[in-house]
């Protein structure tokens, strides 16, 4: 049959087919959370418990109390008082423990120094400045109205027991360790830094395989040094010979001329410091050093000296003061392998842990014996002057050898028979020197500036002290630690 056609579509529908309006509804279930959503929501639980987990880390972890990378201590935890809570230093001693003892602190450093080790930054092909490059005084040489006291000699002038020995090389094998080549044998080519470029981090020039402290001592600082000296001289009176040992650091010997313009010179502000002196002796441990600076004197990874290094300059402190000095000959040569020092861990470089070096130190072999006191004078106790077992400790604090540290005061009484007393006043370049005066005096004290809680002075008197050596490296005289000095004798 056929029909008109239509607008639309006309759809012809069987006779049993039920009506659209009367068409079943589908009735759908709605999801109840897109897929989405449910990755936002895993992601925020996730991150949740993450921070959780760090937060009760950083609350209840076992935090350090020293850092022996660093040869420090951290921040202590301060204790809680009203009045220090409103003047606000409360919650900035606590923010300086939260952050300095962080648990785990030395394996996290070294996580992030692999880190950042990896990154991909060439190290020797471009210089790249972390922090600010200090601004320096440079020293000038004194004008003609500075006081320049001549150096007049000691009012007590001593016996000399013995003729002054040279020193030579050593003959005695290595005691520990792996077989090492003797440090006086290296040369300065070997160590050739001025074809390399370097980085700074907190201030601290790293340079091939070696960290260089910039140096920033002013003419100021000197000047108060030398006029704290001076006033320890006439406090101790003309009986008692003064000397003062200020030994320069790793910078002035191989920092590549290209960044003479990043550090002051030491030299020269040492020169400075001795032209103040009244009735000082100063004692030449600057010459002593770079007559010596082709062999192993300071550490690459660690801001103090190698022992060869104290062994030099305790030579040239002997000569001034006309004291018989030992040979190399006469020590036991101790060498440790893989020491990595403090730098490591002022810097965060992996330059350092990747390149460790050896630890050589020499052992006196004549009779003495050592005690130990509290920095209160009390609680003595009889002990080894060189730690035994040292290579136990972690190679970071192999340094740590002399005396086992600073927070002491330490008696030895040798069997040199010259009737000398010395008293070294120091700061930890001072240690080192410890082990190569046994044959020189017939009694050492040694005492720590910054621990020492005794009136100096007094002490001097009450021991019969003969000679007093200040012996520091230029950033203790001519920095924060010099007021020590002051204090401890006030």
């Amino acid at each position: 049959m056929n029909q008109q056609p239509t607008q639309g579509i006309d759809i012809e529908l069987p006779q049993d087919a039920p009506s659209p309006a009367a068409a079943p509804k589908t009735v759908r279930s709605r999801p109840s959370m897109r897929p989405e959503r449910r990755y936002y929501a895993v992601n925020v639980l996730v991150l949740f418990f993450i921070f959780a987990a760090i937060s009760l880390f950083l609350v209840f972890g076992k935090r350090p109390e020293k850092s022996a990378e660093e040869n420090r201590d951290l921040a202590p935890c301060p204790r809680f008082s009203l009045s220090s809570y409103f003047d606000g230093s409360f919650t900035t001693e606590f923010s300086q423990y939260f952050n300095d003892s962080v648990p785990m602190r030395s394996f996290f450093k070294g996580v992030i120094a692999d880190f950042r080790g990896n990154l991909g930054v060439p190290y020797d092909e471009e210089i790249i400045l972390i922090g600010s490059i200090p601004e320096v005084e440079k020293i000038t040489e004194p004008n003609e109205t500075e006081p320049h006291t001549q150096f007049a000699p000691m009012q007590a002038q001593p016996t000399v027991p013995t003729e002054y020995e040279p020193a030579t090389r050593p003959t005695e094998p290595a005691t520990t360790g792996q077989e090492i080549a003797d440090p006086t044998e290296a040369t300065e080519p070997e160590n050739d830094y001025e074809n390399f470029d370097g980085e700074i981090a907190n201030n601290i020039l790293i340079v091939k395989d070696r960290g260089l402290m910039l140096y920033n001592g002013t003419q100021k600082n000197a000047e108060y040094y030398a006029k704290t000296l001076n006033a320890y001289k006439t406090a101790l009176g003309s009986d008692v010979n003064v000397y003062s040992l200020v030994a320069p650091t790793a910078v002035s010997y191989y920092l590549p001329s290209k960044f003479a313009d990043c550090t002051a010179s030491e030299k020269d502000n040492i020169n400075h410091l001795n032209s103040l002196f009244e009735d000082v002796v100063p004692v030449d441990a600057y010459g002593a050093l770079e007559a010596h600076k082709s062999e192993a004197i300071y550490s690459r990874t660690d801001h103090h000296w190698q022992p060869l290094g104290a062994y030099y300059a305790a030579e040239e402190f002997a000569k001034t003061a006309s004291v018989s000095f030992a040979p190399m000959s006469a020590y036991e040569t101790a060498a440790l392998d893989n020491y990595v020092g403090t730098l490591y861990g002022y810097t965060g470089n992996a330059v350092f842990k990747d390149n460790p070096e050896p630890f050589v130190y020499y052992k006196p072999t004549n009779a003495f014996t050592t005690t130990y006191y509290n920095t209160d004078m009390t609680n003595a106790r009889e002990g080894s002057l060189l730690l035994r077992n040292v290579e136990q400790l972690d190679p970071s604090s192999w340094y740590l050898v002399f005396m086992g540290g600073d927070d002491r005061i330490t008696h030895i009484t040798t069997d040199c028979t010259n009737d000398r007393r010395l008293l070294i006043i120091k700061d930890s370049y001072g240690n080192a020197l410890v082990p190569c005066l046994t044959r020189s005096f017939s009694e050492i004290w040694v005492i720590d500036m910054r621990y020492f809680e005794p009136k100096v002075v007094d002490f001097a008197k009450e021991h019969e002290i003969t000679d007093v050596l200040f012996a520091m490296n230029t950033f203790s005289a001519m920095g924060g630690n010099a007021k020590n000095l002051e204090t401890i004798m006030k």
